[in-house]
C-alpha cells in the first residue's frame, strides 16, 4: 500500500537500523500469524530487543502499526519517460513484484483490519497515505500535462482507479499478479483514461 497533494517533507531521515529490525520483525509476525499473534511481548522476543527499546521509539501499539505501514508500504520509483504508457509499464512491474512478495496479502489484510477496527489508527494511516505526492499521482500529473490522457477526472479518483484492480486481485482474491493479468489491466486502463500518445 504507497501514498495529499504536493506535500514534501524535507527534514532529513535519521537512520535507525535497530528500529528497522523491529519493524521487520513486526512484518514477519503479521505475515505468519496476523493480528491474533501480535503482541508487544512477542514483538520484543521476535526482534530480540527489550520492550523498553520498542516503547522508546513508539509510544503504543497504534504508533507501531503506523510505523509498520510506512516501513512496509514502499512507493514505486518511476522516472519521467516522456510517455504515459512507458511510465505505467514501469509502475506495473514494480507493483507486480511488490504485491507478489510472500506474506504481502497477510500483512495488507492485518493492517487493513487494524485501520477498520480502530478509527484513530485508520484516520492516522489515511493521513499518512495522503501526506505525500505518490508515484501514481506523479505519473498521472505528467500525462495530463503532456495531454496524453483526459484531464477532467479528479486526481484521487484516477489514482484509486489504477490501484484498485491490482489490490483487489492480490489482497481480496489472493491471486498472483501474473503477466497476463497485468497486460489486461494495462490495456483496459489505457483505454479507460483515453490515452493518446499523439495528443501532446
Amino acid at each position: 500500500m504507497e501514498d495529499g497533494d504536493g506535500v514534501t517533507d524535507t527534514a532529513p531521515v535519521r537512520a535507525d537500523p535497530a528500529g528497522d529490525a523491529i519493524l521487520d520483525a513486526a512484518l514477519r509476525m503479521l505475515a505468519d500469524g496476523g493480528l491474533t499473534a501480535f503482541t508487544t511481548d512477542r514483538l520484543a522476543s521476535e526482534a530480540r530487543v527489550s520492550k523498553t527499546s520498542i516503547y522508546r521509539r513508539w509510544s503504543d501499539k497504534k504508533a507501531i502499526f503506523r510505523a509498520v505501514m510506512e516501513h512496509w508500504g514502499g512507493r514505486a520509483h518511476v522516472e519521467d519517460q516522456g510517455d504515459f504508457a512507458a511510465e505505467l509499464d514501469h509502475w506495473y512491474a514494480d507493483r507486480q513484484a511488490k504485491y507478489n512478495q510472500p506474506g504481502f496479502r497477510q500483512i495488507a489484510a492485518s493492517l487493513l483490519e487494524v485501520s477498520a477496527h480502530d478509527p484513530e489508527v485508520g484516520e492516522a494511516m489515511a493521513a499518512d497515505r495522503h501526506a505525500t505526492w505518490t508515484t501514481m499521482r506523479e505519473i498521472l500529473f505528467r500525462a495530463i500535462q503532456r495531454g496524453e490522457i483526459d484531464a477532467d477526472i479528479e486526481m484521487e479518483h484516477l489514482e484509486q482507479f489504477f490501484l484498485g484492480p491490482i489490490y483487489y486481485r492480490a489482497v481480496l482474491d489472493g491471486q498472483p499478479l501474473d503477466d497476463s493479468t497485468i497486460a489486461d489491466f494495462r490495456r483496459l486502463a489505457l483505454a479507460a483514461v483515453g490515452y493518446n500518445q499523439n495528443r501532446g
